[in-house]
């Protein structure tokens, strides 16, 4: 029988709280079946299904929480089919399950009700029942059946609520579910399937679930008509979406079956196929792998456009589509990767572009397949990820706005253009447009700040391209469009400077597909090129800071290198910091430290190991001492962060940052 719990606590579960079904689970089998114990003759409520995201996730740990807190466990096997004994449950009930690798996000199944003694119960558990899970909730948020602060409670959890949630999911889906031959009254929690890529299977690789802060959407990976917005074009997962729900997705077009099917094959076949390229196990690998044409920001080889890729030690997971054709003849996809026994799949991940090809080819191994890796073909090296930032201070004094510095959490993107990448030899700046910046765009220039070889945004913004000599004391390409201060009695204002927008922007309001232009310009103000970058992560505003758990930083850091008085206060070239994380953070994979004065700043990065909690941070190497900046002479005012660096499963980057000012007169670290 499964060891019950009435242990619950905000957003996760002790491995203590249940007990662990083994071994291999079974699959199928609705409501009415039967089910014993492992001794055979006890008669045992069973829940069972398949736990998948684009791809089955292996070894899922799957965790039911009833009404009254208690909890039973499973786990899943190579295939995500998982069987978990339910007695002594009381419905409703929530299953949560996590992926161990980290490369998918927790997703969420409800049940309103559960099976009889030696009966079984289908429940499935993927990105569709956590679409309909959110429906349910006031704020799009499914976790909050299993978090004591949710805004909604399982009681939310009737059948009758669940039949209208489906209902409105059917709809919005209806000719997704035609073109993949399943009902339009299709039940997405209690109808077993194999993650096989068809049928309902098909469906769940084409959509995915946005938690974004103010909004959660069921999104398409097929693009919408351009113009959409993503309130008009996406469903809304919370009660206010189910009551105002968008015109359902569009079908898609003729030969897009034959192209996605064929197109699965080959993820399925390609991380074994690129490790023996990467690796240099096999020169015909790589032939197969990339089209001749090959191109990822303006690199012709894809361990130049992402230097990890080098290690002998990598080693690829699962590709995820991130956006296909609507004819299916090309996609942009996400493949996680490790480098080495250190480090994690859920740390790192590269994003390009495959697309169909009219002959065969042959994978090492025999597969056939017809796509190949042709990259974005970009000629720079440049992008456009989304950013969420939660900025602590820890000193009191006036910023640029004449008000002390307070804690609050901010969203935007990252503009980034490597100026040490291909074809930059004589940019000097850049103008960007584009969806959530101003609409004459943002400049772009060179930086004062050492160790910084990227263009960063102008902290004043000039009406035409800057001129060479000209660089600005800002070392950042964060676009910072939303903000939200963690204290309701200390509101943030945002200083007057070129990377923050004058008001909040709703990201609902922003176009469902989004691409950034950058014009380059030498140092003549001559234009020198115009291209565009796709943004492959989602929008996303600042209350999303609120809702992600965040690590805390040590004592000593704190008190050695953030504190005026501190042994580390003086300028220092190489600074150990740890931290203690936080229980289903984004993964930490990086920690930068940046100080600046108003002659300039030094910053520098070093990469984190999975799942430590320490590293150290060593000062960058110049022609003369570059150290971080010293804090401890208020006659040179300065500021130091410590900024830890995490991502989700989407790639959305998550920067916390640790600041300490050591006067009103020090630059603005906001």
């Amino acid at each position: 029988m499964a060891q019950l719990s009435s242990f619950r606590k905000r957003g996760w579960l002790p491995v203590a709280a249940a007990y662990v079904v083994l071994g291999t689970a079974c699959h199928g089998g609705g409501d009415g079946g039967s089910a014993t114990g492992g001794g055979g003759s006890t008669q045992q409520a069973v829940v069972q299904g398949t736990v998948a995201s684009g791809n089955a996730v292996a070894n899922a740990v799957v965790t039911a929480t009833d009404m009254n807190g208690k909890t039973a466990r499973a786990a899943a096997d190579a295939n995500g089919n998982y069987t978990l004994i339910v007695t002594g449950l009381t419905a409703p009930i929530a299953l949560v399950a996590t992926d161990p690798s980290g490369q998918v996000s927790s997703m969420v199944s409800v049940l309103a009700g559960l099976p009889s003694a030696g009966q079984s119960t289908v429940a499935n558990v993927t990105p569709l029942t956590t679409a309909l899970s959110s429906l349910l909730t006031q704020d799009g948020n499914a976790m909050d059946f299993v978090t004591a602060s949710g805004t909604t409670t399982l009681s939310a959890v009737t059948a009758a609520n669940v039949r209208k949630a489906v209902s409105t999911l059917d709809a919005y889906l209806v000719n997704l579910l035609a073109a993949n031959g399943l009902s339009s009254s299709f039940d997405p929690v209690g109808t077993p399937f194999v993650a096989n890529h068809t049928g309902a299977d098909a469906v769940i690789d084409l959509v995915a679930v946005q938690q974004q802060g103010a909004a959660t959407y069921l999104v398409s990976k097929i693009p919408l008509p351009n113009g959409t917005t993503q309130a008009s074009g996406y469903l809304n997962l919370s009660t206010t979406g189910e009551a105002n729900p968008p015109a359902p997705l569009q079908a898609p077009a003729a030969g897009f079956s034959t192209n996605f099917s064929n197109l699965s094959t080959y993820l399925g076949a390609l991380p074994s196929a690129l490790t023996l390229c990467l690796t240099g196990s096999s020169a015909s690998a790589c032939t197969a792998v990339f089209d001749a044409s090959y191109k990822d920001n303006g690199y012709t080889s894809i361990q130049q456009y992402d230097t990890d890729l080098s290690s002998s030690s990598v080693s690829l997971g699962t590709p995820s589509i991130v956006k296909i054709a609507a004819d299916g003849s090309n996609a942009v996809i996400r493949v996680p990767y490790s480098i080495g026994s250190g480090t994690a799949l859920s740390q790192y991940s590269f994003v390009t572009t495959v697309q169909a090809v009219s002959s065969p080819i042959t994978l090492p191994g025999g597969t056939q397949v017809s796509w190949d890796i042709v990259g974005n073909q970009l000629k720079y090296d440049a992008s456009v990820e989304t950013r969420i930032t939660r900025r602590m201070f820890y000193d009191n004094y006036p910023n640029g706005s004449n008000s002390s510095d307070v804690n609050f959490y901010d969203a935007g993107v990252i503009l980034n253009f490597n100026l040490s990448g291909p074809n930059a030899t004589n940019v000097n700046s850049a103008l960007v447009t584009g969806p959530g910046l101003p609409t004459a765009g943002v400049y772009m220039t060179i930086s004062a700040v050492t160790g910084d070889n990227s263009l960063a945004i102008m902290t004043k913004q000039p009406a035409s391209p800057p001129l060479a000599g000209t660089t600005t004391p800002s070392n950042t390409g964060e676009y910072r469009w939303s903000w939200t201060s963690m204290s309701a009695s200390e509101p943030f204002t945002p200083p007057t400077k070129g990377f923050w927008s004058t008001t909040n922007l709703n990201v609902t309001q922003l176009p469902a597909n989004g691409t950034y232009t950058f014009t380059l310009y030498n140092g003549s103000g001559v234009q020198l090129d115009q291209f565009s970058v796709f943004n492959a992560t989602p929008p996303a505003d600042s209350t999303l800071g609120a809702q992600t758990p965040w690590a805390t930083l040590g004592s000593d850091v704190l008190a050695n290198f953030l504190s005026p008085t501190g042994p580390e206060a003086a300028a220092i070239a190489s600074v150990p910091v740890d931290f203690t994380a936080a229980q289903n953070q984004p993964s930490l994979y990086g920690v930068e430290i940046m100080t600046e004065d108003s002659g300039g700043g030094v910053q520098n990065f070093a990469q984190l190991a999975a799942g430590a909690s320490s590293v150290t941070v060593n000062a960058p190497v110049c022609s003369q001492a570059c150290p971080f900046l010293a804090i401890n002479n208020t006659n040179d005012p300065s500021y130091r962060v410590v900024q830890l660096r995490g991502k989700n499963p989407q790639g959305i980057r998550f920067y916390d940052n640790q600041t300490y000012r050591n006067s009103a007169s020090a630059p603005n670290a906001s």
